[in-house]
């Protein structure tokens, strides 16, 4: 449930940021009730495009429960959402001062084109934030009860409209950057869980080798069936019987990207761009 709110929590966050951004824009420069509609037509095809697309593969995935194919699909879920996990994280550490400057330039040359074109801006921008949480829900789903990932989705949205609220009333005060910056870190963790994860389905199927190579066994002491062993398990990667190259490939992504992460500096933008 911790991992399903952290990551409903910051793409909600980005999310809402986008709306209220685009909204604002379309009040200060425009005023037309007709490009509302347009842009919550965009947002709302985007939605359940990314709906079904990700209940698709949710479907395809669990019609073959028990087989080697899940596992093959299941490792190739958590690789993937690893790897959008870690871009998305560092791409929005940097583009994170320049988004609402991208965002009014993109509205501009939208409405420049036609009014559809503004349905197709929000659809993309804020689409792209639901297919990626429709991945990172179905990395989580493989090991999380449908009502834990549901109370986390609903905790971890209600935190990021709030949070939006917060930083668009209070965008002098409270950074977006810093915001950005601390949810980043914490998905960075939970990649490299992913990644341990996915090794662990590989090394099943004889895809990576090591499979023998465990290092400890605190099943007894600390079973991931537990709450609390299912909650470290699938935030921090914990496992009661890691092998060395899980732990290996876990320490050596944090040891990377963390420090890259945190010691990254964006450069000051222009007047324009702060305008």
């Amino acid at each position: 449930m911790l991992a399903t709110a952290v990551i409903f929590a910051r793409e909600s966050l980005e999310a809402s940021l986008i709306v209220a951004i685009i909204f604002s824009y379309l009040k200060k420069s425009f005023a037309q009730k007709p490009l509302y509609r347009q842009v919550w037509l965009g947002i709302g095809t985007a939605l359940v495009l990314d709906f079904i697309l990700g209940f698709g593969i949710w479907i395809t995935i669990h019609a073959y429960s028990g087989t080697v194919l899940q596992t093959e699909l299941e490792g190739t879920t958590y690789f993937l959402a690893a790897v959008l996990l870690t871009g998305m994280s560092f791409w929005m550490k940097r583009e994170s001062r320049y988004l609402k400057h991208h965002l009014q330039e993109a509205v501009e040359k939208s409405l420049h084109r036609n009014g559809w074109a503004l349905s197709v801006l929000a659809g993309i921008t804020v689409g792209r934030e639901g297919l990626e949480t429709a991945i990172f829900v179905l990395a989580l789903s493989f090991h999380t009860t449908p009502f834990s990932m549901l109370a986390g989705a609903l905790i971890g949205m209600t935190m990021g409209v709030y949070l939006s609220y917060g930083i668009y009333r209070l965008g002098s005060v409270i950074p977006l950057k810093t915001f950005f910056e601390v949810f980043g870190t914490l998905l960075l963790i939970f990649a490299a869980a992913l990644i341990a994860d996915g090794i662990e389905d590989f090394q099943q199927v004889r895809w990576l080798p090591g499979a023998h190579w465990v290092l400890w066994h605190t099943a007894l002491l600390l079973p991931e069936s537990s709450v609390l062993g299912d909650i470290l398990h699938t935030f921090l990667g914990y496992a009661q019987s890691p092998t060395a190259l899980q732990m290996l490939a876990y320490a050596g992504f944090l040891a990377i990207t963390v420090p890259l992460y945190l010691k990254g500096r964006t450069p000051a933008p222009s007047k324009t761009a702060q305008e």
